[in-house]
């Protein structure tokens, strides 16, 4: 959400606002100056060591590099698609990012990884002046996963990044590098702590004034400790300054604890009542702050506090906003829960209230867990899941992962809708699946205001693990009850139901094409597009975007389908998704492009790298289908060993898929065959296509052509007739399979000698080609093709530099047959004399004695034969002469 900060979540994107009177640090700015004019800043010291306020009252100072992007980081960043949100939202808000810049643009999904943070690198090396970004609190960072994307961004950081980390320990980077090339500066604690001269202008502030003995103690006693010093001076009395330093020493925990303790003992009860009640809430204002307290007038009572000490900091500059510091904040809480441990559950039941009631689910979840109330972040959860499609949804995931945890050891129907839900996010279809089939079991004793919600979120679970496995059946099955419950439920009581039906129907829809008659598919997808971008669902927008792609494709409207697939192309890379199963349908239909218009290394490309990012259990269908056209892409290269490889392959993934659609078998069988033809064996080609279908679709199409290619390959002319003659009908919406029908039936007739309907054919697959750039049957089907491309432009046919392309591919070393099979030497005039009487029951001899040659030179014209056609005896040879057109 990098153009779209959220009001609470973009708070941790500014830095606290400098009291009145900080005391003036000037060598630590110079440090800060200097570090970053470098790659990296490290401000490393323990709780109160000033970190925070030193960052930030040098950034207000102006003499920054360039703008400074801030965050503080929490635990919900220890989600990587929640971290790089939060960066990407703070570096988008500081002023340093152009609004025209593709960073913007990135929305951290759940598959972002390694890849896609040097990605984000590769952006920032395109700002026009360097930027700053401050990361505090980094010890909170402890997942592996963010903390190695993160370092491989410092090992790739580009020159524009400035890198200021404050922590408490030194972050688990690999900084060494950086400290030997001189890019790497240090802050310490020793750096961090004040020199008497600073102690002495901190203390007159606060009005006290120190004799140089009292500030010797004061020194020694807290070593210069920032938070300790800030602290003394609240609690000490002017009138009594040295009975006041002698009451405390001990670590800095202790005297933290000892001297937060006598800060609020000064305060009024109702303050410190105030401050305990409010140290629940991350950040506060006024109004929650008044639930909080059950008081009015807290906004006062926040800007007061603000004025008098450091520990309260405004947020932003118009005093909306109040932070506490995290020492204060800390210690609040603890003496808090000793104090007033009953109130606390209702203290944080008021907050996901307040937030539930302003548009703020996410931080309603968070409270409304910690406050014990699994059935009330269950509820809130039903209204918002929706929104793990989204770019919230990491900071969703991260929110209810406590809830999720608890579904193990205590299952119930808000543990197991969340767990089922953090699954998802993280693309573990088999987990989710089992949290959803337990979750069923809940539902009877669901209460009413629940159970409808409940049971189309776990339909679409279950919807979800059938559409990874492949099972098209139950997709179509899951997707369509999930609509009737919706159908037949008040909209009220489906808080939701809007966002559940998008992502139904465009499940459903996305289903229906691998029936291979996809209905009104395509209408559902175009209405969906607009509609799941107005509700922030930019998955499903992607999702239906790349199987419109793929529809196209399949209908064979090859410009449609790169507009589309281009389209979602775009939006995968512009928001770095290129792990998200939704961004497999771009990939697959883009194959398919490049296959139809003789592009086979750019159809590679992007085959392959759909499968590289695909998952077995994300979307099995399209993983399956890419599978398939790699076939198709080494039958292009006309590399049959490669061909059939990778036919097996695909074969191998068809039969470990239960419920595989039928289209999927089929147009396997098809892309077999054609690796088949290619390799020489039309016989085996009929065998695995077995009967073609007689319905009107995709498959159907497919089969009756590489049908035809085999049957003619095999001289049986008027089978190949028959099986091409209800794909020249005018209606046929497969235009490819049309193409392929209209050239199969110009080749049969000009094997008969007639030239006028051979050439009437001939020009219909020119016109139905070069409208969509339709390349790969002319190319595959060879022959006499080229010949009868020549006709076609000696007789002044109308696409002419259409034409042309054909022919200048249609090299000695592209496929010159039907079975797409390449010669490697073509045969002497002697030799294809002698090739037509191996169809005969004529033997050598006879051979020899009807052309009145020696029977060694027919044996020799055989050998010669067998080797340029790639065979070993006369019937393969025979064969595959048909094959190649020779016969």
């Amino acid at each position: 959400m990098p153009d779209q900060l959220r009001p609470l979540t973009g708070l941790r994107a500014l830095p606290p606002t400098i009291p009145p009177g900080l005391v003036h640090r000037a060598r630590i700015f110079e440090q800060l100056e200097m570090g970053t004019k470098g790659q990296f800043t490290l401000v490393s010291g323990g709780p109160g060591a000033g970190k925070t306020l030193a960052v930030a009252s040098w950034a207000s100072a102006g003499s920054a590099p360039g703008p400074v992007a801030w965050l503080t980081i929490d635990d919900a960043d220890n989600d990587v698609p929640a971290f790089w949100s939060n960066v990407l939202g703070a570096l988008c808000g500081s002023g340093g990012v152009p609004v025209d810049s593709p960073l913007r643009d990135i929305i951290p999904a759940a598959g972002f990884g390694v890849g896609e943070a040097l990605e984000v690198g590769a952006r920032l090396a395109e700002l026009p002046s360097p930027i700053v970004l401050v990361l505090d609190d980094f010890q909170l960072l402890t997942g592996d996963a963010v903390l190695e994307t993160f370092g491989r961004l410092v090992d790739h950081q580009p020159p524009q990044l400035r890198l200021v980390v404050l922590s408490r320990a030194d972050p688990v980077l690999r900084l060494h590098r950086l400290r030997v090339s001189g890019q790497l500066t240090e802050i310490r604690t020793s750096d961090l702590a004040f020199t008497e001269q600073e102690t002495a202008e901190l203390f007159e502030v606060y009005g006290i004034h120190l004799r140089s003995d009292q500030l010797d103690v004061l020194q020694r006693r807290t070593e210069g400790w920032p938070a300790g010093l800030r602290l003394a001076a609240l609690s000490l009395d002017a009138v009594d300054i040295d009975a006041g330093i002698e009451r405390f020493s001990g670590s800095e925990r202790s005297v933290a604890d000892y001297l937060v303790g006598e800060v609020t003992a000064q305060l009024s009860e109702l303050d410190r009542d105030f401050l305990l009640r409010t140290s629940v809430a991350e950040k506060l204002n006024g109004d929650l702050a008044d639930q909080l307290t059950g008081r009015t007038g807290s906004q006062l009572v926040l800007e007061r506090f603000a004025k008098a000490n450091a520990l309260v900091v405004a947020l932003g500059d118009n005093n909306e906003w109040f932070g506490y510091h995290l020492l204060l904040r800390e210690l609040l809480r603890h003496r808090l829960a000793l104090e007033q441990p009953q109130v606390v559950p209702g203290l944080h039941l008021r907050v996901a209230q307040w937030m539930a009631a302003r548009g703020e689910p996410i931080e309603a979840i968070r409270h409304s867990i910690l406050a014990g109330d699994l059935d009330g972040a269950g509820r809130i959860l039903l209204s918002v899941v929706p929104k793990i499609l989204s770019p919230d949804g990491p900071v969703l995931a991260a929110a209810i992962e406590p809830l999720a945890r608890t579904a193990h050891d205590k299952p119930s129907l808000s543990a197991l809708l969340a767990s089922a839900t953090c699954h998802f996010h993280r693309h573990e279809m088999a987990a989710m699946l089992l949290d959803a089939v337990e979750a069923r079991e809940f539902l009877d004793e669901a209460d009413d205001d629940v159970r409808p919600s409940a049971e189309v979120l776990i339909t679409l679970f279950e919807m979800a693990a059938a559409r990874g496995r492949g099972d098209t059946a139950a997709t179509i099955d899951r997707a369509s009850e999930a609509t009737q419950i919706l159908d037949r439920t008040p909209r009220r009581r489906i808080p939701a139901a809007r966002q559940y039906r998008v992502i139904a129907t465009v499940n459903l829809a996305g289903a229906q094409l691998w029936t291979g008659l996809p209905g009104d598919a395509e209408q559902v997808l175009e209405a969906a597009v607009p509609e799941a971008l107005e509700l922030g669902l930019l998955l499903p927008q992607l999702n239906a975007v790349g199987h419109l792609a793929l529809l196209n494709a399949f209908g064979g409207r090859y410009r449609s389908a790169h507009a589309r697939a281009s389209e979602a192309m775009q939006i995968t890379e512009r928001r770095g998704w290129v792990s998200e199963p939704q961004s497999l349908g771009g990939f697959l239909a883009m194959g398919l492009v490049g296959l139809a218009r003789n592009r086979p290394d750019d159809a590679a490309r992007f085959i392959n790298q759909g499968l590289a990012v695909s998952r077995a259990d994300t979307d099995r269908a399209i993983r399956l289908a890419l599978a398939i056209a790699g076939v198709e892409v080494a039958v292009s290269r006309g590399d049959a060993g490669a061909a059939l490889t990778a036919d097996a392959r695909a074969m191998s993934g068809i039969s470990r898929t239960p419920g595989v659609a039928d289209l999927l078998v089929r147009w396997s069988n098809v892309a077999g065959a054609e690796a088949l033809l290619l390799a020489g064996k039309p016989t085996e080609a009929l065998t695995r296509i077995g009967r073609p279908g007689t319905d009107p679709g995709f498959a159907s199409s497919r089969e009756r052509v590489s049908a035809a290619r085999a049957r003619f390959a095999l001289g049986d002319l008027g089978l190949a007739s028959e099986l091409i003659g209800p794909l020249l009908e005018p209606s046929l919406p497969f235009r490819e399979s049309a193409v392929a029908a209209h050239l199969l039936h110009s080749l049969i007739a000009d094997r008969n000698h007639r030239d006028s309907p051979a050439l009437t054919s001939i020009s219909s697959a020119i016109d139905l080609a070069q409208a969509e750039g339709i390349r790969r049957p002319f190319l595959q089907i060879g022959g006499r093709v080229s010949e009868m491309l020549k006709r076609y432009q000696h007789l002044g046919g109308r696409h002419e530099a259409f034409v042309a392309d054909l022919l200048s591919d249609l090299t000695p070393t592209q496929p010159d047959a039907v079975g797409g099979s390449v010669l490697i030497e073509h045969l002497t005039e002697r030799e294809l004399i002698v090739l037509r009487y191996l169809p005969t029951m004529l033997k050598a001899g006879e051979i020899a004695s009807d052309l009145y040659v020696s029977v060694n030179t027919v044996k020799a014209h055989l050998r010669s034969m067998y080797r340029k056609l790639g065979v070993t005896n006369r019937r393969e040879a025979v064969e595959r002469a048909r094959t190649v057109g020779l016969l």
